[in-house]
């Protein structure tokens, strides 16, 4: 079945349905890494920028890429009520991480982990494939404290150089999501790779759509890379991905400028969810 055919279906199982789920605030945000020589946009002169895009989409799920140790702990510090999952990428732990932050107060961890995306995924620092640098995904088992509901995520940062390394990592993530088809899914990331890609297909091909394009289905222009330039032209390359259990109610590329600065280099994107009732349940 052709691409944009096997998109069309996926985006028709995310209608609206009636349910009474209480709806799930995600976002995703590559913070850009704060030791980069950026001069008026280093770390240091737009952190509060960060934290007041986040606040201003109150996630009770939140996926960042690009973070460094004394990122996290400034974000821990702005989210007391988020507790961070994950590990850096290096093999002692360290460097960037795809880390996750979890609103305890709405959702319980359940479990948890950081996996390589590399064929020896469990062996901390692996290389996969082409890759130029290690890669990392960070996942966690959630417990929704409203309803009992379950949420897997997966939260992930494609290699940006490696093209085998970004489908091999799709792959990789997509026969995770594959296995639990009736389990509420969202696989977060700057996968490094646009909507028409391989990586992309693999995806969908496991059952994940863009909830961006289930809200904004003739949106044109997407790009969520600025460069700190404020550029909307490119290819969309950051995603909240969702499953056929979880419906689509809103979500969008926040592009917020303040005083001719961005937050980051990306846009972050957002998304408000909902879990809808397995076939014949009533809710």
């Amino acid at each position: 079945m052709p691409t944009l055919a096997i998109a069309a279906l996926l985006l028709t199982s995310l209608a609206p349905e009636t349910t009474t789920a209480e709806p799930i605030r995600v976002m995703s945000f590559n913070i850009r890494y704060g030791t980069a020589n950026d001069g008026r946009n280093h770390w240091a002169r737009r952190q509060d920028l960060v934290a007041d895009t986040i606040d201003r989409h109150q996630p009770h799920v939140l996926g960042v890429q690009e973070a460094l140790a004394f990122q996290l702990r400034f974000l821990e510090e702005a989210f007391p009520h988020h507790r961070r999952i994950g590990i850096g990428r290096d093999a002692d732990g360290g460097g960037e991480h795809a880390a996750l932050f979890v609103d305890e107060r709405r959702f319980e961890i359940a479990d948890s982990g950081t996996f390589w995306l590399a064929p020896d995924s469990e062996t901390p620092g692996a290389r996969g494939w082409d890759a130029a640098l290690p890669r990392v995904c960070t996942w966690a088992r959630l417990v929704d404290r409203v309803d009992g509901t379950p949420l897997l995520v997966l939260n992930a940062h494609f290699d940006h150089r490696g093209e085998r390394a970004r489908l091999e990592s799709a792959r990789m993530i997509g026969s995770r999501v594959r296995g639990e088809p009736e389990t509420p899914t969202l696989v977060l990331g700057d996968l490094n790779a646009g909507e028409d890609s391989a990586p992309l297909d693999a995806l969908r091909g496991a059952g994940l759509a863009d909830s961006f394009r289930a809200a904004h289905p003739e949106a044109e222009k997407v790009g969520t890379f600025g460069g700190f330039r404020g550029s909307i032209d490119g290819a969309k390359i950051d995603y909240v991905l969702v499953n056929r259990r979880l419906g689509v109610d809103s979500a969008s590329i926040d592009r917020t400028r303040y005083t001719d600065r961005d937050a980051s280099d990306h846009y972050a994107v957002t998304a408000t969810v909902t879990v809808l009732p397995v076939r014949g349940e009533r809710r």
